[in-house]
Formats: structure tokens, C-alpha cells, sequence
């Protein structure tokens, strides 16, 4: 962005009245050659006035030398060519020249008041005569005051020098329609003048001969009798010493109205003695624009600063690229010549000039420099009523939104109204795409507001949409197709204003948005056809009239679970979209996932909950038994509508894929949709990977069943799967809700093994393994486990730990000494067994004590009795009162066998202290250290979140809890939990 802000154009030059009115209509630029001539009131005053004329004209280097050499000729001086062709594109300024030469014929003082004509010399009483080939009716002639009518060219022209001298001589002619010859031609520039110089102006002539063609004149043709006076003509004006003559011919065989051997037959009729001339060439169309359009040319300081402006941005861009010091140069170079065409153009960008000067041109309907006239005068006028100019008028600032701008321009390219569609819905319009990416980017970036990059250069690359540039070498008609480079376009719409990086993001936009915009891999073209954009977008509005028909539950319902599934495919526990709470099953105990479906999320909180609490509690009529296990995984809705968009796209892209036969897709286009395809696959995937950041499970509290619900909140998440993610969100957010392992003592607590389970009951010394799964999938309590292979590893561990003894089988009787009535050669105990020897539904767990004995087997039947203490686990002694840590790095006065100390820590002072602990535990035997833990909470602790939050996370870890005050229960200090 620039420092130092320029100011817009229009603040800074002043127009020419009737630009800043507006007044500059169709009919001020439409030359009447003859009106002019004639003095008709009704021409605009600019044209009929010799001293407004001039003073509105700038005279090119090369219409200076034709002035010069027309009243040279005039005057006498020999040595000059009396015939001249103007030979300029079409609007290319013949009409205005043509002009020029009959206001400095008929007023040579006028050219006093222009400095490059003082020079000139001043024939006087020079009789001019003007023919209109437009005008001329070739059948009827023309009437004039007084019913006479003169029907040819040779007449009107004789009536013109003289109608008393010169008519007589051809007034025969003229009435039987025969060309006069030679002799009678110089008479007629001669006698018929009384000696006067004579200038004769043709214009149009080959629209004339083309009408002339069809009058018979005897054997013969007017078209015909016309060309042989045209000759001759020539000829005798050629040899006269005070008569010119000059005729004009359209540009090029396109503009010949169909008959090029037409043309090429006049223009050899003069070619022996005529001399072509081009009144405005090159760069010299910036001057003639310039004076027509403003008041006053611009402070060349105030140029010089806008051109420096913008020669810093575009060198700044292309030294960006440059790898070699001599790519730096040529950069550096072009900078340069962009600030000295600024300077010279300003307030116009030289970027703007040339699009009309070198691609419109390419354009049959174009007018050169009247078309560039129209259309400027148009813009000045637009944005100097409605504001919203810029430093510059570049291809970026054509203010399209302005219908009477846009009708100039398109009526100029013969498009007429072909482009509204394309305007509207990419450029200008009121929900154009390109407004919508300026509207975006001014949300990520507030600054972009007022410089609205993508409707700019939406803008420019519309105006490179018409004609092409000549291919180099090749002849006038061989162009190449229209359009703009990426490189072409960054060169003319950076600036002081616009970076190229934020154009290069714009760009882009533009090429994934734009329903009209095209790009072949070179150039951007706006076309009146839809790109594949347009395609897309018509058939996604199909889509959505389908799914507002099928209400939601139509194809991309469809689609949506069918990339919902396959993304869950091998996740036994994962159950897709149940409508009802029998869709999940409730036959085994293991987890299982319910991804609810997206109508869930449009149901209001009460419903929510209702339908909520009958997936998780029932199963269809009857009380679920696996209420435990099941988990419900909620859809977010803001999620919801995003992934319904893409999926219609992606509906909406195979729809035209299967169609491109039909529409004709060309291998670009092709390629396009593959890459559209590929944007919305990954906008889908993004959504489906967010649309499930919550889930809802059962837990009692108070005896009630309430919702356990668990959000993602502010953490995010590592993983990337969908199912991954809900894993991550039930087992690493906030407090585990499922875990991936149990210890064998909760197992043991969660049966009560060893226990009496009422009073007045025998303890429980076995218990069967299938009840022990049971219980975990059932009863709505801590801890939820992932799956009952978590069981088997508990149950190896524990029977290897001495906990509980294991066998498999028919369930073993208790017999009256309190022994299991199995053989001790089937039970384990005390030893390692393998996971997979652990059977879920034949298994059965004892007590140790309750293991017959075996002399021959001693290590089966423990020693003593009671479950075994980890000596680990023994309680840490109390410090003793008044002692003193020592201090953290006081160097120890001598070796010690036992290191005791007390700390008080916050959570994040807790996470820093366990690499200290963790480095004591290193050092002491078998690698154990014992810590006492004291915390206070003057509102208490809740026993379930002290369960959920501390006691099962220790306990995964494998660490023996011994309570110093039991919170849960009245048992003794010490006893050990877990």
C-alpha cells in the first residue's frame, strides 16, 4: 500500500465543458461533410465554427503536413502532390480532416490563432467543393431551392465551384448521366472557376459506386461513367497548378462492405498519380484526445508525481521476478518507459489507450479515434458526476456499473447488448461475483474496502476481451485471439493502491468464481458463453430445486451418508444416521458410536434431549441392556449447510461431467472441472471432518440418569479421521469419558470379588468373566471402556500380580471349606497367561483364597492371605514438624540413603516439577518414589469428579492409591483403593 495517498484525476484536470456536461452526444462526433459545407445551423458549433474547429484540433505532425501541402498547392507552389489519398482506419479521423482542409480553404486566417500553422501559406477565394458518397442518392441525385436537381457526381461538384460558370459546362452530362471528359474536366477547373484555386473533397466514394452500380445509364452503368470521371479527374487535377484534390478509402478489404475488388479497383484508378496519407498515426492519438476532452492540459508536476507512483509498484513487481542483473535491467527499463508514458498521457493510464488503439481496432464496428472519443468522454463524464475516480483512468477504472458507459462501449465493439448477462453476474451487477470477493476481502482485510481488487480487474480483463493484438509478422487481419495475460493485466492494474500480490489472490478468485470468465491456460477472456463455472452453477441450482422437492432427504442427503459410511468403513462400533433406537444395536457388550443424523441438529433443545435419552436408554420398547457402551455423536449445525453446498457441487460437477459430450467440453474445460471437483471434494471433507465436535452419554448422579455432554470446545483436535476425532474427543478432552485399558483392582472393585455385595451375605470369592463384561457395558459407571479386549489384558495382569486366580469352563461349585471344586491343574495363578488364553464367555475369576490346594503345584496357593500390598505403595511417612526442605540447589553437606521433602504447586508448576521428580525416581531402588498429595477445596470435592478425574487416571497409570482420608467411604486411613 502506498504512504502517501494521490489524488484522483478528476480533482486535478479540467474537462471541456461539454465532456463535464455530458453534452458530447452520438451526433457531435458524426462528421456531415456536407452539412459543414453547406453551413447547416444544425451542426454542433465545434465543427461549423473554423476558429471553435481549430481550437479543438490538435494537429498531428502528420495533418500539419497535409495542410501544408493542400494550401501550398492551392496557392500555385509546385513541387506538390495535388492528389492525396486519406487511407485511415475506420472513425480514424478522415471525416475530421476532411474538415480541417475545408475550413482552412475557406478560412486560411483562422489558422493564425494555431502556432504550427502560421507557417502555411493563405490561398485566397478558394472555391471548395464537397461530395458525400454517404449522402449522395444515386438514383435520385440531389434537390436543391428552386426544384432544380443535379443527379451526378461531375454536376454536383460543377455546381459547387461556380453554378454559373462551371455547371453550364457539364449541365448535359449531368442530365444524361455520361462522365465528362478530360478536356471538359480542365475547363471546368479553369474557366469554370474564373481562375480561382479549387479543392475538391471526396468522401465515401466507395459507398457511392456501390449504389451506382445498380442505375442503368443506356449500355452502360452510373458506377461506371462515375469511376471514368474519377480518372480522369485524378488526372486533370494532377496537371493543374492551383487545383487539389483529396478522396478518402476505407482502411482495409473488411471494411469494403463486401466488395474488396471494388476497392482495389478505384484505388488503382488513382494510383499513377495520387500520394497516400495517414492523418493520425501511433502515439499521436493521445494528444488528439487529450484536446478534445479536457479544458486545459494537467500540470506536468502533478503527472510526473502519479507516473513516479506508479513506476515504483510495477518495477517493485517485475524486479520481484527477475533472477539474472540483466532481467533487473530490462525491468528497471520498462519502468522507466511506463513512467514516461504516464507522464505524457496522464490522466489517462497508457495501458487504457492502448487497448483501443491496438485490440478494438481488430474490431470491424470500432471507430479508432471517434470510438476512442465516445468512450472516453463517457468514462470522464461518469466519474466526474458519481465520483469514485483514482489517480489514473486505467482499463481498471471504466465505471461499467454506469448503463449509458456500458452501452457506449458495446455499441462501439458491436456487441450491443450482448454482454448484460456477463456484466451483471461477474462485473457490475448488484450480487456480482466480483463484488462478492471485494466484499470478503474487505472482512479479512478492512483496508481493501475502498479499493475493491476483483471488480478492477474483472473491469480490465473485460476491456481485454474485445480484439486482439496483431500477430507479430504477420499481416493487418491475422490477430490473435482476444484476451489478456496473467503478466499483460498485473502491468496494467497494479498501482499505488493495488499490490500485485493482492491482485494475484484476486485473480485467482476470479478464475474459480466468475460464471463468464474464461482462461485457456494464457489468457483471461470474458465471453458471452458460460464457462464451465456457469455450468456448474445451473446445475446446482437444479440440485437444489430437487432437494426442496424431496425436502431435505434427497440426493444429497443421499450422497452425504454415503461419504459419511465410507469414511467409517472398518469401525465395528460405528453406526451411521439411526433413525430409531433399535438401529443400534443392543446384542453384545462392546462400544458402540451413533453418528446421529443431520435432521437431529435442526430438532430444538427439548426434543434433542427426549430423542437422546431414548437412543442411549432404550432399545426399541424394552430398557437397553448395553446402556454403558453407547455413545451419541452430535452434529454441529453451522456445519451442516456448508457440507450441503459442496456436496450439491459435487452432484452438480458430476452431472456436467456426464453431460460433456452434449456440452462439448473441450480438454481445458475439462481440466477445470477436475479442479472444481477438486475443491469441493476438499470443502466437503473439511466439513465432514468438523460436523461432529460433540458427543452425549449417560451418567447417574443422585440416582437419575442425566446427558454427559462433552464438546470439543477451544482445544483442537490431532486427529484426522472422523472417528479418530470423536476417539480423541471421549478419551484426551478435559476428563477421560472412555478409557482404552482398566486395572485389575477396579475390575476386582467393580464385581466387589472377595466382597459381600449385602449384609448379612458370604463374601463373593469368584465371579464369571462374561459377568465381568457385563458390568462394564451395563452399569452406568466409570470406567466406559473402549472395548472387553481391555478386560483380557486386566485379567492376564492380574492373575500374573497374584490378584485373583483364573479357569475356563463350566463355572466351578464353592465347596464347604471354601474352596472352588476344580482341579488346580486348570487354574492360573501367579504366572503369566496370555490374552488370547483368556475366555470372555467360559471364564472365571477367585479370590486366591478360594484356590484348592495343590502340594504338588506350590506356587499356585498363595502364602497367607488377603490380597497383596505393593510395597511400592506403602504410606509415606509424615515430615517431621518444623523441619525444613532443603533449598532448592544447596549442594548436600554429605551422601544421604532417604531424600524428603514438601511442595506447594499450581497445575502448571505441577507439569514443570515432574521432570525433578522423575529424575529422583531414577536414582531410587527399584526406580520407586512415594509422594503424599494434600489438596483443599473450601467448597468440597465432588466424589464423582474426584472418581472420573483423579482416581481413573492414576489408576490407568498403574499407580496404588492409599488414602489418608477416603472421601468415598468410612474405611480405614491407608486402606488401598483401586
Amino acid at each position: 500500500m502506498r504512504t502517501r495517498a494521490l489524488r484522483p484525476w478528476t480533482e486535478l484536470v479540467r474537462l471541456h465543458p461539454d465532456v463535464e456536461a455530458g453534452t458530447l452526444t452520438e451526433a457531435v462526433f458524426a462528421i456531415d461533410l456536407g452539412a459543414i459545407a453547406a453551413g447547416d445551423p444544425n451542426v454542433p458549433v465545434v465543427y461549423r465554427d473554423p476558429e471553435a474547429f481549430f481550437q479543438a484540433t490538435y494537429l498531428t505532425a502528420d495533418l500539419a503536413r497535409l495542410l501544408e501541402e493542400v494550401l501550398a498547392s492551392l496557392a500555385g507552389t509546385p513541387g506538390y502532390n495535388r492528389v492525396l489519398k486519406l487511407r485511415t482506419p475506420f472513425g480514424g479521423g478522415k471525416s475530421h480532416t476532411l474538415a480541417a482542409l475545408l475550413h482552412a480553404a475557406r478560412h486560411p486566417q483562422k489558422l493564425g490563432h494555431v502556432p504550427e500553422a502560421r507557417r502555411f501559406p493563405k490561398p485566397e477565394n478558394v472555391a471548395v467543393a464537397v461530395f458525400d458518397g454517404e449522402k449522395f442518392d444515386a438514383q435520385k441525385g440531389k434537390e436543391l431551392e428552386g426544384g432544380r436537381t443535379i443527379r451526378t457526381m461531375w454536376g454536383w461538384i460543377a455546381w459547387q465551384i461556380d453554378p454559373e460558370r462551371a455547371f453550364p459546362l457539364v449541365a448535359d452530362h449531368d442530365r444524361e448521366r455520361v462522365a465528362p471528359g478530360g478536356d471538359a474536366i480542365r475547363e471546368l477547373l479553369t474557366a469554370g472557376a474564373a481562375g480561382r484555386p479549387v479543392l475538391i473533397l471526396l468522401d465515401e466514394v466507395l459507398k457511392y459506386m456501390e449504389r451506382a452500380a445498380a442505375v442503368s445509364v443506356r449500355e452502360s452503368t452510373l458506377r461506371r461513367q462515375a469511376m471514368d470521371f474519377f480518372q480522369n479527374l485524378t488526372v486533370e487535377v494532377s496537371g493543374s497548378t492551383n487545383a487539389a484534390l483529396v478522396y478518402s478509402l476505407t482502411w482495409s478489404a473488411r471494411e469494403a462492405l463486401g466488395n474488396v475488388p471494388l476497392l482495389e479497383e478505384i484505388d488503382k484508378l488513382a494510383a499513377r498519380v495520387d500520394q497516400l496519407r495517414e492523418p493520425v498515426s501511433g502515439d499521436e492519438i493521445l494528444p488528439v484526445l487529450k484536446r478534445r476532452l479536457l479544458a486545459a492540459l494537467p500540470d506536468p508536476d502533478v503527472a510526473t508525481e502519479v507516473a513516479t507512483a506508479y513506476e515504483g509498484v510495477v518495477t517493485g513487481m517485475r524486479t520481484a521476478y527477475a533472477e539474472k542483473p540483466a532481467e533487473r535491467h530490462q525491468a528497471e527499463e520498462e519502468g522507466r518507459l511506463l513512467r514516461d508514458r504516464i507522464r505524457e498521457a496522464y490522466p489517462f493510464h497508457p495501458a487504457l489507450i492502448d487497448i483501443m488503439r491496438e485490440r478494438w481496432t481488430a474490431v470491424d464496428a470500432f471507430q479508432r479515434t471517434r470510438g476512442a472519443l465516445r468512450f472516453l468522454a463517457a468514462c470522464m463524464h461518469s466519474l466526474k458526476r458519481d465520483g469514485g475516480a483514482r489517480p489514473l483512468l486505467g482499463p481498471t477504472d471504466v465505471p461499467l456499473h454506469d448503463r449509458n458507459v456500458r452501452v457506449k462501449m458495446l455499441n462501439d465493439l458491436g456487441a450491443q447488448n450482448q454482454y448484460d448477462p456477463v456484466v451483471a453476474a461477474d462485473i457490475a451487477g448488484s450480487n456480482a461475483r466480483a463484488k462478492r470477493i471485494d466484499e470478503r476481502f474487505a472482512r479479512e482485510t478492512p483496508e481493501l474496502g475502498s479499493v475493491k481488487p476483483a471488480t478492477r480487474l474483472a473491469t480490465a480483463i473485460f476491456l481485454y476481451s474485445f480484439g486482439g493484438l496483431r500477430r507479430e509478422g504477420a499481416s493487418e487481419s491475422e490477430t490473435l485471439p482476444p484476451g489478456v495475460t496473467e503478466s499483460e493485466l498485473l502491468a496494467a492494474c497494479v498501482g499505488p493502491d493495488l499490490d500485485p500480490i493482492t491482485a494475484k489472490a484476486v485473480l485467482s478468485e476470479l478464475r474459480n468464481h466468475c460464471l463468464y470468465l474464461h482462461y485457456d491456460g494464457v489468457r483471461y477472456c470474458f465471453k458471452k458463453d458460460p464457462n464451465i463455472t456457469k455450468l456448474i452453477e445451473d446445475a446446482e441450482q437444479e440440485v437444489s430445486k430437487q432437494e426442496l422437492a424431496a425436502r431435505g432427504r434427497g440426493k444429497v442427503r443421499d450422497k452425504i451418508e454415503q461419504m459419511l459410511e465410507a469414511r467409517l468403513a472398518g469401525h465395528r462400533g460405528a453406526i451411521v444416521w439411526p433413525s430409531k433406537s433399535q438401529d443400534i444395536p443392543d446384542n453384545a457388550p462392546r462400544l458402540l458410536i451413533a453418528y446421529l443424523p443431520l435432521e437431529f441438529a435442526a430438532e430444538g433443545e427439548p426434543e434433542q434431549e427426549r430423542l437422546a435419552r431414548d437412543y442411549l436408554l432404550n432399545c426399541g420398547d424394552r430398557p437397553r441392556r448395553y446402556r454403558n457402551g453407547v455413545v451419541l455423536a452430535i452434529p454441529e449445525k453451522k456445519q451442516i449447510e456448508a457440507l450441503r453446498r459442496a456436496v450439491r457441487y459435487l452432484l452438480a460437477i458430476e452431472s456436467v461431467k456426464s453431460r460433456q459430450r452434449e456440452y462439448r467440453l473441450t480438454e481445458d474445460q475439462l481440466e477445470q472441472l477436475k479442479e472444481r471437483k477438486q475443491t469441493e471434494e476438499a470443502a466437503a471433507e473439511s466439513c465432514l471432518r468438523d460436523l461432529y465436535a460433540e458427543v452425549w452419554l449417560p451418567r447417574v448422579e443422585n440416582g437419575e440418569v442425566l446427558l454427559d455432554r462433552v464438546k470439543r470446545g477451544g482445544r483442537p483436535l490431532q486427529a484426522t479421521g472422523i472417528h479418530e476425532r470423536i476417539m480423541e474427543l471421549l478419551t484426551s478432552v478435559d476428563t477421560p469419558r472412555v478409557y482404552s485399558s482398566v486395572t485389575p483392582r477396579k475390575m476386582v472393585e467393580r464385581v466387589r470379588l472377595g466382597e459381600a455385595r449385602a449384609a448379612g451375605e458370604a463374601p463373593r470369592l469368584g465371579v464369571p468373566v462374561a459377568e465381568v463384561v457385563e458390568s462394564f457395558f451395563r452399569d452406568l459407571a466409570p470406567p466406559r471402556l473402549e472395548s472387553a479386549d481391555a478386560l483380557k489384558k486386566a485379567i492376564a495382569r492380574g492373575v500374573e500380580e497374584r490378584i485373583f486366580a483364573y479357569t475356563s469352563g463350566s463355572p466351578p461349585a464353592l465347596g464347604a471349606d471354601g474352596k472352588f471344586q476344580v482341579g488346580p491343574e486348570k487354574v492360573v495363578l501367579g504366572r503369566r497367561l496370555g490374552e488370547d488364553e483368556v475366555d470372555l464367555d467360559s471364564g472365571f475369576l477367585m479370590v486366591p483364597e478360594a484356590v484348592p490346594a495343590s502340594p504338588s503345584s506350590p506356587g499356585t496357593v498363595p502364602s497367607g492371605s488377603g490380597m497383596p500390598t505393593s510395597a511400592a505403595a506403602a504410606p509415606m511417612p509424615a515430615m517431621a514438624a518444623g523441619s525444613a526442605p532443603t533449598a532448592p540447589g544447596a549442594p548436600l553437606a554429605r551422601s544421604t540413603r532417604s531424600v524428603r521433602f514438601s511442595l506447594k504447586a499450581t497445575r502448571a508448576q505441577i507439569f514443570k516439577a515432574f521432570p525433578a521428580i522423575a529424575n529422583l525416581a531414577d536414582k531410587a531402588d527399584g526406580g520407586i518414589v512415594t509422594l503424599s498429595v494434600e489438596a483443599t477445596s473450601a467448597a468440597g470435592f465432588d466424589p464423582s469428579w474426584l472418581r472420573n478425574a483423579v482416581e481413573e487416571p492414576l489408576d490407568e497409570a498403574d499407580i496404588v492409591l492409599l488414602w489418608a482420608d477416603d472421601p468415598r467411604s468410612d474405611g480405614d486411613p491407608g486402606s488401598p483403593r483401586g
